[in-house]
């Protein structure tokens, strides 16, 4: 199955790298002890030992680390899943059913095959949500851009195909506009690269903080920024990106140090032409965006043809 590409409707991936690091970092070790929970179930079963406390308890769902996720977890996008909602119900029902075989076994009753295909089989329905729970959360990782935290390139360029397929299908406009940040180099050399991390932190996130929210963002490389404008034609693209650069030119960026530094950047609008590549389109974009630095920067451009 092809790896799947960040939601369509959202201009960025839903949380921060940070977020999603602090998630896995979490979420790895309760998995396993996940596991040993399971394997401590199956050799109690196999070999009629005694059953642990925490299994014979009502709240024993809650008593792992696994168990305190699930149901201390605050990401909101996480909480919106509906593999998450089901995860933490199945959760709690092959608790449920564990507690009634550690029972039979603590009383030395027989455990039936029922009650074990039942454990079983809720077992496999949570394993299910949770494989598709990290698989989402492994996909938002590798299209993130680890600095900015927002799309990286590899993300874009499969929807950008998507929409280049829609405007040939149905006839409707899409822009897309290429962005360089304008003597980013010599923010470098002036104040070394954590101060331009910083700068393409604070234009990461004013780009996410003002865009539509059905258009895109992605960092394209070095100072380079790619927005996507669906249904939007390079005349009506015009204003909105007009207003980014006007906003983008009055937002200072916090070096760190106590010190600031005005940004700007050029901007360079093409169509998305159903008759050209993603790549060629892209090409339209970078030379309205060169053409935009050649009028003295801190301009926008809109592709002639």
């Amino acid at each position: 199955m092809p790896a799947a590409t960040p939601d369509m409707d959202a201009p960025a991936p839903p949380f921060s790298l940070r977020d999603a690091e602090r998630i896995v970092r979490r979420l790895a070790p309760a998995l396993q002890q996940h596991g040993v929970w399971i394997r401590r179930i199956h050799s109690m079963l196999a070999c009629r030992t005694s059953p642990h406390p925490d299994d014979l308890r009502r709240d024993g769902h809650l008593r792992s680390d696994f168990g305190r996720w699930l149901n201390d977890e605050t990401n909101d996008y996480i909480l919106s899943q509906s593999e998450y909602e089901a995860a933490r119900d199945y959760h709690r029902k092959v608790h449920d059913i564990a507690r009634d075989l550690c029972e039979a076994v603590r009383t030395g009753s027989a455990v039936t095959p029922e009650q074990f295909e039942t454990f079983s089989s809720t077992l496999d329905l949570l394993d299910s949500c949770l494989d598709a729970m990290v698989k989402e959360l492994w996909d938002l990782l590798r299209y993130t851009d680890p600095l900015t935290g927002i799309s990286t390139r590899y993300a874009m360029l499969p929807r950008l195909k998507q929409e280049l397929d829609r405007v040939h299908r149905t006839g409707h406009p899409c822009s897309i506009c290429m962005v360089d940040l304008d003597l980013f180099k010599d923010i470098n050399d002036a104040h070394g690269h954590d101060a331009g991390d910083r700068v393409l932190e604070t234009v990461s996130n004013y780009l996410l903080l003002n865009l539509r929210r059905y258009d895109q963002v992605c960092r394209y490389g070095g100072g380079e920024f790619l927005l996507m404008f669906p249904n939007t034609s390079p005349e009506a693209a015009l204003p909105i990106v007009d207003r980014l650069r006007q906003g983008l030119e009055e937002t200072d960026a916090d070096l760190g140090d106590g010190q600031t530094v005005q940004v700007t950047a050029s901007f360079g609008i093409a169509a998305l032409a159903p008759d050209l590549s993603v790549r060629d389109n892209i090409k339209n974009a970078d030379a309205s965006m060169y053409a935009a630095k050649k009028a003295g920067r801190n301009n926008v451009r809109v592709w002639d043809g």
